[in-house]
């Protein structure tokens, strides 16, 4: 994969592959929260990939220090995360007070910030090969 648009594309799948399986890992662990599934078809089948990159890159990596230092605030203040995916502010709290919740132990949390490590390291690889994803260039 020596073709530099071949290495973007191929980054790209690698970003949603990744973001699909944590959507799968969490449906496994909360099979009652339907609406993992919805995000999840549409990351896989509906949205253009390039632009869920791009946001990502663009809105959580220049806070990426947070998943670093597994700041519980990322999922609890950062509303980035939630924004522009089809859920109900009342879905997002929920989200929210799921993240605080007993339903989480300490290692379902731990697991959840390895998925954002492996999301940020994606993340991380393309921006420092190609730059901001086009149309997505820092505000």
């Amino acid at each position: 994969m020596n073709n530099p648009e071949e290495l973007k594309l191929g980054l790209i799948r690698e970003f949603r592959d990744q973001l699909v399986s944590f959507l799968d890992d969490l449906i496994e662990a909360f099979p009652a929260e339907g609406d993992l599934i919805i995000i999840r078809i549409c990351v896989r089948d509906q949205l253009p990939m390039a632009d869920v990159l791009g946001r990502y890159i663009r809105d959580l990596l220049p806070i990426a220090n947070q998943i670093k230092d597994r700041n519980a605030g990322f999922f609890l203040q950062n509303t980035l995360l939630y924004s522009g995916a089809p859920l109900a502010t009342a879905k997002i709290n929920h989200f929210k007070e799921l993240w605080s919740s007993d339903q989480l132990d300490d290692n379902d949390r731990e697991t959840i910030w390895k998925w954002m490590d492996v999301l940020n390291a994606v993340a991380s690889r393309y921006l420092k090969r190609f730059g901001p994803v086009q149309g997505w260039e820092p505000k």
